[in-house]
């Protein structure tokens, strides 16, 4: 479903019946291919209730959040990062979508990785805690990765497996079906209450990191799940993909680095590519420039302190048209934290995590 199209179909939003039928019938795979009238009342939560499916061509392409520091995690696409910087990790993401539209997402994700040992093999582990509030669903994803590693040629290769589970669940009392020739109160398509179901959810990936560049490719919902509410709401998880690199550049300066990257992820259907580049002063200190295709102008600050904290904030401006339609743009805030568990270990070795 093309975003301009349902952007410029906001104010006539009573007299779009048939595209809410077809828009409800993808959102619900209803596998009767029956009209299904909905909106809940004419007021500002029904246009961004469904503005936020337009733009994620029914549930499941909005499925996986987006992130604008990406670059600080790349766990959360890749299972194969686990254990990557030779540290323990951890690492705190809070984003803002679309602020000043009712509805928009809101999420949180806290996670951790660290290099292991396994039977004196080199691998990495990690854990994933991710909750996603977005118009009347709440995703809740727990996940635990575990990646083998091996060292090839001038840098070192993860292969990982992730497994979890997705619990998600839709509150129906916040909607509202007035009664007309077009609608039916008692549509049973459309839950009247809070409903909830879960699932099994599996992912690969492979990440390769060199001394100045890095690449990965990952899936998650691997297998496209799909959450068990007992027939009473069916939904589903897209299989979605990940692609990602990046390279340092030295300048002769030494007190700069630069660093640009790339994120690709595509998810029912849909892309989305962030160019990226970020400036490094003293290994301290970073600000950084983002071009979301056709969605967003990202402006990306941040710190890296001694005591291997850092902390980073980043400001999407809107430049689709849901800027016309009342998003204020997005804010994102990211804390970490990276140290080394082994004390004892003769020869450290410290990959500073501004750069992974």
């Amino acid at each position: 479903m093309d975003l301009a199209f349902c952007v410029d179909n906001i104010r006539s939003f009573f007299d779009f019946k048939g595209l809410l039928s077809k828009g409800l019938r993808v959102l619900l795979k209803d596998r009767s291919n029956a009209e299904i009238p909905f909106f809940r009342g004419g007021n500002s939560r029904s246009f961004v209730f469904f503005l936020l499916f337009c733009i994620s061509s029914g549930l499941y392409a909005q499925f996986e959040p987006m992130f604008s520091q990406n670059m600080f995690n790349p766990l959360n696409g890749n299972p194969g990062y686990a254990g990557n910087s030779g540290r323990m990790n951890v690492v705190l993401v809070n984003r803002n979508q679309w602020t000043g539209l009712e509805g928009a997402p809101v999420t949180t994700v806290a996670g951790a990785d660290a290099a292991i040992n396994v039977f004196g093999k080199r691998a990495g582990i990690g854990l994933e805690v991710m909750n996603d509030d977005i118009g009347l669903f709440n995703n809740l994803m727990v996940r635990i990765s575990l990646a083998r590693r091996y060292l090839i040629g001038e840098g070192e290769l993860g292969v990982g497996i992730s497994t979890g589970i997705i619990s998600q669940s839709f509150d129906g009392t916040g909607i509202v079906i007035p009664e007309s020739d077009y609608h039916d109160v008692n549509d049973p398509l459309i839950p009247a209450e809070e409903v909830n179901g879960f699932t099994p959810d599996f992912g690969l990936g492979a990440f390769y990191q060199a001394e100045r560049w890095y690449g990965g490719v990952g899936i998650q919902h691997l297998f496209s799940p799909e959450p068990n509410f007992q027939d009473e709401f069916y939904v589903y998880v897209p299989r979605s993909l990940f692609l990602t690199a990046g390279y340092r550049i030295e300048l002769e300066e030494r007190n700069f680095d630069l660093e640009p990257s790339f994120y690709l992820r595509q998810s029912g259907g849909s892309w989305q590519t962030d160019l990226n580049l970020n400036l490094h002063f003293r290994g301290k200190y970073w600000a950084g420039f983002s071009y979301r295709v056709q969605d967003a102008v990202v402006l990306l600050v941040g710190i890296e302190l001694r005591n291997g904290i850092r902390a980073g904030y980043s400001y999407d401006i809107t430049t689709s048209r849901l800027s016309k339609a009342g998003s204020n743009g997005s804010h994102e805030l990211m804390i970490g934290y990276s140290f080394d568990l082994n004390i004892n270990r003769k020869k450290k070795r410290y990959k500073s995590v501004r750069f992974l």
